[in-house]
């Protein structure tokens, strides 16, 4: 995937957790369009991953291909925003639209306006992405299409620069002041395992059984890629080369989050929607998190041991 501020920073970064959770995913490749996925369903189906890795592509885009023609003729429907963002339909899909906090699987292509393919699902050998809308896993745009798109939905996206990467671009990769070309397609919702009390749970990959299962006398080290509505970049520990401690019963983390905590594995890919009541309520935190703001936690378990 792209990154902030260049490619290989991304593929490091920003990205590196959610390549882990593709495996699991992938068992949810045979679903109809416009179905839901329960994430419990996947663990049976992942046996088969291997064989249908290289059928499952079905933007029907040659990664070598040049796109500055591929949608003439094509598009059924255009809708032009104010703010610049243009969505043109080449496919259809039904039913409701996407909103912000919901967690949808990607194909996508990302492309300059030479045509010239830079980014895609292709790159990393996979069929799909897992996406969290509306908290900044990737550019404004990405966010901002999305919330108008229903499953089944194929489009291309027109994202203007400063809805893209700015002035700053990537060096190498994006010029500044450039707009983006982006093809997605929206291959359907994965539902939440866990939705109580404003926590929402998606376990993308199951973890390693262990005797800390038994115990609350246990430490837990886990990275977080940790971003708002407002904000991309809350916090990183992959930037940062260090992963966080929990131990059950301390309050070195926001209630929302030490419930999943508690009951993590060794190995476990989730993503934690936390509500404002269960994070940092009508205070928010320094100038990182606004007040009332519910907070997107993407956790990679690193190590579960008894204390």
């Amino acid at each position: 995937m792209i990154t902030t501020y260049q490619l290989k920073s991304l593929k490091s970064y920003k990205w590196i957790s959610v390549l882990f959770f593709i495996a699991l995913l992938i068992s949810c490749s045979d679903t109809k369009k416009g179905e839901n996925i329960s994430v419990n369903r996947q663990d049976k189906q992942i046996v088969k991953q291997g064989n249908r890795r290289k059928k499952l592509d079905s933007l029907n885009i040659d990664p070598k291909s040049n796109l500055k023609n591929f949608e003439k003729g094509k598009i059924e429907n255009t809708l032009a925003m104010e703010n610049g963002l243009i969505i043109k339909w080449l496919t259809k899909g039904s039913g409701e639209k996407i909103k912000k906090g919901e967690v949808v699987l990607l194909e996508y292509r990302l492309a300059l306006p030479d045509g010239r393919i830079i980014d895609g699902n292709q790159r990393i050998k996979m069929p799909f992405i897992p996406f969290m809308v509306g908290y900044n896993m990737q550019t404004k745009g990405w966010d901002l299409a999305l919330c108008e798109m229903k499953v089944g939905d194929f489009v291309k996206v027109e994202i203007p620069a400063d809805l893209a990467r700015g002035e700053k671009g990537i060096p190498g990769v994006i010029p500044p002041n450039t707009a983006n070309w982006l093809y997605l397609k929206v291959r359907a919702r994965v539902t939440p395992e866990y939705n109580e009390g404003g926590v929402q749970v998606w376990t993308l990959m199951r973890g390693e059984k262990s005797d800390a299962d038994q115990t609350m006398n246990k430490e837990i080290q886990y990275h977080a890629i940790v971003s708002t509505a407002s904000n991309p970049s809350v916090m990183n520990t992959y930037a940062a080369h260090f992963p966080l401690k929990y131990a059950p019963g301390q309050k070195n983390v926001i209630p929302g989050l030490r419930k999943t905590l508690n009951n993590a594995k060794k190995g476990e890919k989730i993503f934690v929607l936390v509500d404002a009541k269960q994070a940092y309520g009508s205070r928010g935190y320094v100038n990182l998190i606004k007040p009332n703001e519910s907070v997107f936690f993407n956790l990679t378990i690193k190590d579960v041991r008894p204390i």
